[in-house]
């Protein structure tokens, strides 16, 4: 495991609408593993080893994160914001903060910043509107000299390994995923005749456009998307229905739109594997790019796959290094297994 380069991604911000800086980082450390990249307008990348199999499986994982972004500078120089994907505008008070200014080619540079808390802080009631980024300015002249209206925001936080084998990040979501994706190309390199793709995709916490742009690129023959799951072993909201640790392995999905047959030969590498599975089931919407992806070029044979995460969409979100293993684990397994993909019709069998 790569634990450098997970750590430069997690490092590298990447609010959703500005990943471009982070897609050319990736593909700079991408170089001896990608044999083809994809790119498109939207900054989506795909990168792909064999190329020219007929056979293409395609996983997702989007590389954008949520955040803030300046909307407006008042006249005694505090920033007002607007939230970038679905913050929890709670998250942010009391906290420092970096604008990221980036350029027109990705490159960026930091400027410190706190978020501080207002009267409504006290009364549970804090939105967006509430959030007051102060840079130290006293004008909106001199923040100007800083800033601009534009710029995201996002947490100030380092990476830290804790105890147990567990890792605690800011934009886990859903770097951990294409991340996964990425030691999946490097261990399958030269021992699949299958093509195989990451996408890592943008927007998905925005707009989910760059799982349709990647799976319009490679019309692949099936996918599996690669997300984060809220781990329940520590209750952090009440509405959580399902039962999922950290560390006991893989989420699958049972859903609507979930390929059946996908979701059996999983099982099935996972018993001979010895991996541990944990389930959820959503019926509807999964809010992932799965929920884009499979509809493509007619119909995808797909799936998702989760990570178990504590404190989804936080400066802290925590996760198993374990998992990340056992997944690229099934990964792998599962698609140097994989026969002709006639079978995940069932109206072929």
């Amino acid at each position: 495991m790569d634990k450098d380069l997970l750590v430069k991604m997690l490092q590298t911000p990447s609010p959703s609408g500005y990943e471009l800086g982070f897609q050319k980082m990736l593909i700079k450390e991408l170089k001896d593993v990608s044999e083809k990249v994809y790119t498109h307008h939207s900054y989506t990348c795909v990168h792909a080893i064999n190329d020219d199999a007929p056979i293409k499986i395609m996983l997702l994982a989007h590389i954008d994160e949520i955040g803030l972004v300046i909307e407006n500078i008042a006249e005694n120089g505090i920033c007002k914001l607007a939230s970038i994907g679905s913050i929890r505008p709670e998250m942010y008070m009391g906290q420092s903060v970096n604008v990221v200014r980036f350029d027109e080619k990705g490159n960026y540079k930091l400027v410190d910043g706190v978020i501080g808390y207002t009267p409504n802080y006290h009364d549970g009631g804090v939105t967006v509107s509430d959030l007051n980024l102060d840079l130290g300015t006293t004008s909106k002249e001199e923040s100007l000299k800083y800033v601009a209206i534009g710029d995201p925001v996002i947490h100030q936080n380092k990476v830290t390994f804790l105890k147990n084998n567990t890792l605690a990040s800011r934009a886990l979501d859903d770097k951990i995923g294409a991340f996964i994706g990425i030691e999946v190309l490097k261990k399958l390199k030269g021992k699949t005749d299958k093509g195989v793709y990451l996408a890592t995709t943008v927007g998905e916490e925005t707009t989910k456009r760059g799982a349709i742009f990647a799976t319009e690129m490679i019309k692949p023959s099936l996918t599996i998307s690669l997300d984060v799951g809220s781990s329940t072993d520590v209750k952090y909201r009440n509405n959580f229905t399902h039962d999922v640790k950290l560390g006991k392995g893989p989420i699958i999905t049972i859903a609507s739109n979930a390929n059946m047959h996908i979701v059996k030969v999983l099982e099935e590498r996972a018993k001979a594997k010895k991996i541990p599975l944990q389930y959820a089931v959503e019926i509807a919407k999964t809010y992932t790019d799965f929920d884009e992806a499979y509809k493509i070029n007619g119909g995808i044979p797909s799936e998702l796959i989760s990570i178990p995460l504590r404190y989804m969409h936080s400066s802290v979100e925590v996760c198993s290094l374990d998992d990340i293993t056992y997944i690229v684990d099934l990964l792998c397994d599962f698609i140097l297994n994989l026969g002709e993909i006639s079978h995940f019709d069932p109206f072929n069998e």
